[in-house]
């Protein structure tokens, strides 16, 4: 004899509506793509305010530009022009700092925007420069017009004026 279980059809119904809610969500899901590069850039125009509010405090403003060399199996990028603005609110060569990236090759357009921190130590009375963040897709026009995903960066000055950067994310342009 069949014995109704109430407990269990309630836990049932309880799933079938969860599914029925997320269900439209999995199938609308953005496929994203793994992407990794290296960047070269070189500082091209700059302002540096020194002493804001105390002594080693500097702000910066600079414009940088290079090329993008793709580092993964997908082709995103290989060879673009970059161009960076970046803001540095920094304390002895340490802090934060953010600004915008544009990849552009030929028709095609990716602008981000990142985030991140400077960290200068001294080695034998010289500075070396890293740095590291996190960026967002905002914009892109041509192949990447609609562009979305984000990642990671990471980076070095290699002299007063140049900076390599090695980066991976992912993205999608559904």
């Amino acid at each position: 004899m069949f014995k109704f279980n109430f407990r269990i059809a309630i836990r049932q119904l309880i799933g079938f509506v969860l599914f029925l809610i997320l269900f439209p969500f999995a199938i609308n899901a953005q496929q994203m793509t793994k992407i990794s590069g290296k960047m070269t850039c070189a500082n091209v125009e700059g302002k540096a305010f020194e002493n804001v509010s105390s002594e080693g405090h500097r702000f910066s403003i600079s414009q940088a530009e290079g090329i993008n060399i793709n580092a993964g199996s997908n082709l995103f990028m290989d060879g673009a022009q970059v161009m960076n603005t970046s803001f540095a609110d920094l304390i002895n060569g340490n802090g934060p700092y953010q600004g915008y990236i544009k990849l552009v090759k030929k028709d095609d357009a990716a602008m981000c925007k990142w985030q991140g921190k400077i960290t200068t130590t001294l080695i034998d009375g010289i500075p070396m420069v890293t740095f590291e963040g996190t960026f967002t897709y905002i914009d892109g026009s041509g192949a990447f017009r609609n562009i979305k995903g984000k990642g990671t960066y990471k980076g070095k000055f290699i002299s007063k004026n140049i900076y390599l950067v090695e980066w991976e994310g992912e993205y999608s342009t559904n």
